[in-house]
C-alpha cells in the first residue's frame, strides 16, 4: 500500500510547527496578563501599579487596565524569553530529549543489526541515517527525535531489542523513520519544549508567591496570604490550560499515519502488528516524564475516563484493526499459538531456562 499524503501531512507538519513558533511568546503574555488581571480582582491595583512601577495603559484603574499594562510594559522581556528558550531548544534539543530518559548513544560496531535495519530503511528512501541511542530498561519502547538532519535520531529501549524479532524491530524501526519523514518529530518537539517553559515560569511564580505568603504570614496579614495562593492557584489553572492547549496540536493521527508507512517501508503489517502486541504489554518507562512520553511509539493510556480525550495516542487495539484492514493477519496467528503452548505446557519455565 502507497503512504498516501505524506507530503501534504508533512506540509502541514510544518505550517503547525511555524503556528507553534509564533503562538509560543502571544501564549506567555497571555498568561502574564491573566495573572495580573486576578491580581487587581484580589488586591488594590493601584498599589500593584505602584510596587513594579508600571504605567496604566487605559487610566481606569481596574482588573483590566492593570492586566494590559503588564502587558505593555514587559513584552520585550517576555519575548526576548521566547527567542532565547527558542534557540535553547533549536540547539540543545536532542540533548535536553535524550538526558530526560536516558539514553545512550550506540556505534555500529555494538549494535550492528539495529544500524544495518536503520541504514536500509533509510537507502530505499535516500535518507540520511539518523543516530541511534538505547535506553536502558526492561520496559519495551521507542522514540523518534530532532528537528533537522543534525539532530534526527532513532531510540530504542534494551527491553525492546530482547523482546522483538528481526522482522518486529524493522517494522517499529520503520514506524519512527516515518516520523522523521512527517516531521511530527519537529512539532513533538516544539511542543515539549514550550510546555516545559510554561512550566518553569509557574513553577517560578509558585516560589515567588511562597516567599511573599511567608513574609505576610510573619506580618500576620492573613488575607494577604490567602490572596497570594488564590493567584498561585489561578496561575497553576492557566499553565495548564495553556498546556493542555499545545497538546491539541498533537495529532493522534501521526500515530495511524507511523504505523501507515511502516507497512509502507516493509510491507509487513503483520510484523507491526505483532510488535504493537508485544509493546503493549510493558510500554511505561517511569523516570520519563509525561511530555516527553508522547512522543514513544506507545503512550499507556490514562485511568480515568475523561483524562483519555487529551491522551496523545490511540489505543494499541485500535491501530492493530487498522493495520489488520492494511492485510495483516498476525492478531489470530500469534493468540492462537500462545493458547495451545499456554494448555500444553508442563512447567511454567521457558525454553531458554
Amino acid at each position: 500500500m502507497a503512504l498516501l499524503g505524506l507530503t501534504t501531512y508533512r506540509q502541514n507538519n510544518n505550517i503547525k510547527s511555524a503556528v507553534l513558533l509564533a503562538l509560543f511568546p502571544v501564549l506567555l503574555l497571555a498568561l502574564l496578563g491573566f495573572i495580573f488581571f486576578f491580581v487587581g480582582e484580589f488586591s488594590d491595583p493601584r498599589e500593584t501599579f505602584y510596587s513594579f512601577g508600571m504605567g496604566s495603559v487605559l487610566g481606569t484603574g481596574t482588573p483590566l487596565d492593570l492586566a494590559l499594562s503588564a502587558i505593555y510594559a514587559w513584552w520585550p522581556i517576555v519575548i526576548g524569553i521566547a527567542a532565547v528558550w527558542v534557540l535553547i531548544g533549536y540547539f540543545f534539543n536532542d540533548a535536553i530529549i535524550h538526558s530526560a530518559t536516558g539514553a545512550v548513544s550506540v556505534t555500529r560496531e555494538e549494535q550492528p543489526e539495529l544500524y544495518n535495519l536503520v541504514e536500509n530503511l533509510c537507502i530505499s528512501r535516500g535518507l540520511r541515517v539518523p543516530k541511534l541511542y538505547i535506553v536502558d530498561t526492561d520496559a519495551m519502547n521507542a522514540y523518534a527525535s530532532g528537528i533537522d538532519e543534525r539532530s534526527y535520531a532513532i531510540t530504542v529501549t534494551s527491553g525492546l531489542l530482547a523482546a522483538l524479532d528481526r522482522d518486529e524491530l524493522e517494522a517499529v524501526l520503520a514506524h519512527e523513520l516515518t516520523h522523521i519523514m512527517g516531521r511530527d518529530t519537529r512539532v513533538l518537539i516544539v511542543t515539549i519544549v514550550f510546555v516545559g517553559m510554561i512550566s518553569f515560569l509557574t513553577q517560578g511564580l509558585w516560589r515567588i508567591i511562597q516567599i511573599q505568603s511567608f513574609s505576610r504570614r510573619r506580618g500576620r496579614d492573613s488575607g494577604g496570604v490567602i490572596v497570594f495562593m488564590l493567584i498561585a492557584a489561578v496561575a497553576f489553572a492557566i499553565g495548564y490550560v495553556l498546556a493542555l492547549v499545545l497538546r491539541f496540536a498533537i495529532s493522534r493521527r501521526r500515530e495511524y499515519q507511523a504505523d501507515a508507512g511502516s507497512v509502507d517501508l516493509t510491507k509487513n503489517p503483520d510484523a507491526l502488528i505483532s510488535a504493537l502486541m508485544k509493546i503493549s504489554q510493558n510500554p511505561d518507562v517511569p523516570h520519563v516524564s509525561s511530555e516527553v512520553r508522547q512522543m514513544f511509539i506507545e503512550a499507556p493510556p490514562s485511568s480515568f475516563a475523561l483524562a483519555q480525550l487529551f491522551d496523545t495516542h490511540p489505543p494499541i487495539a485500535k491501530r492493530i484493526a487498522v493495520l489488520e484492514q492494511l492485510g495483516g493477519h498476525a492478531r489470530d496467528k500469534l493468540m492462537a499459538p500462545a493458547s495451545a503452548a499456554a494448555s500444553s505446557a508442563p512447567h511454567p519455565e521457558g525454553p531458554w531456562d
